[in-house]
């Protein structure tokens, strides 16, 4: 994967993450069957990708982004059912270790799975990445560094802190899921960011894992309310253990969304320009910027 480099285009580098994701997708929807962890690894390239588009947003016209973003959405679409049909037991299971219950306790018996991608959708999905792929080279980017980055960064952070903020206000399982999946755009944009400042940029990706990780286990659980059709006292166990996942995720939330997105992307600003203009010569790229500080506590 191209990281980015002091030396090298951010936009171009970026472009290459995001071509090398849409190719790995392409080559998982590709087999027939797929297994389980295929799907798993399918779904979390093109969300990386969709992650490097949102970097890239700057450079580019708004109708190009919205048809390069409708693209790679579509072309996830029909994995997401499977994914949800087949991480069902291991929710149920997982509400059964926190609750310290056997499952065959919590009264529900699930029908046998044979949920599978049809091929026909398949099909729509290879060609809308063979189309991504293609189109990827036709992006102008003659803008470049952090007069992309830095505005996409920003959006990126405010997205997140807005939904936020909904989810606080009105605590809905679609209110949540939109929290989820913002929050992953904010993790995988400072994954890509990691070399500016490694230390700093995996606590901070660590921190985003661990909200989308909890967001994650909160919509799964809504997934297995619906297809168990609310059975008592399945449905009471799930009731509480969401609550709690939601409250331990407004708390990792405002830590991590604790910055105004104004002042978050000024002090990145300065970390990138650290970066890629070290103050003494011979300086390696991945030293401690001088303007570095620690993120409130």
């Amino acid at each position: 994967m191209a990281r980015l480099s002091p030396y090298k285009s951010a936009a171009k580098r970026i472009r290459k993450q995001m071509k090398k994701r849409v190719e790995t997708a392409l080559e998982i929807v590709s087999k027939e069957p797929m297994t389980d962890s295929e799907v798993h690894k399918a779904r979390q390239a093109l969300k990386k990708a969709r992650a490097s588009l949102r970097l890239l947003r700057p450079a580019l016209s708004a109708s190009a982004y919205r048809r390069e973003n409708t693209r790679l959405r579509d072309a996830a679409r029909p994995l997401s059912a499977t994914r949800d049909a087949h991480v069902v037991p291991d929710t149920l299971r997982l509400v059964a270790h926190h609750c310290g219950r056997p499952v065959s306790a919590l009264g529900v018996k699930l029908k046998q799975d044979c949920s599978r991608v049809e091929p026909k959708d398949l099909a729509h999905s290879r060609r809308l990445l063979r189309e991504a792929r293609s189109r990827l080279q036709d992006l102008d980017l003659e803008d470049d560094n952090w007069k992309v980055v830095g505005p996409a960064l920003r959006q990126v952070y405010r997205a997140g802190r807005r939904a936020l903020a909904d989810a606080r206000d009105q605590p809905t399982p679609e209110a949540f899921h939109e929290w989820r999946k913002q929050a992953k755009y904010l993790r995988y944009a400072l994954e890509t960011l990691e070399p500016i400042w490694p230390p700093l940029m995996e606590s901070l990706a660590h921190e985003a894992h661990e909200l989308t990780n909890c967001l994650g286990n909160e919509h799964d659980l809504t997934v297995l309310r619906e297809q168990t059709g609310g059975a008592e006292p399945l449905a009471a166990l799930i009731s509480r253990f969401q609550h709690e996942l939601r409250q331990q995720a407004l708390n990792l939330g405002a830590k991590l969304y604790e910055e105004k997105p104004k002042v978050f992307t000024h002090r990145f600003a300065q970390y990138w320009k650290d970066w890629r203009h070290p103050r003494r010569p011979g300086r390696s790229a991945s030293a401690t910027p001088r303007s570095a500080r620690p993120l409130p506590p």
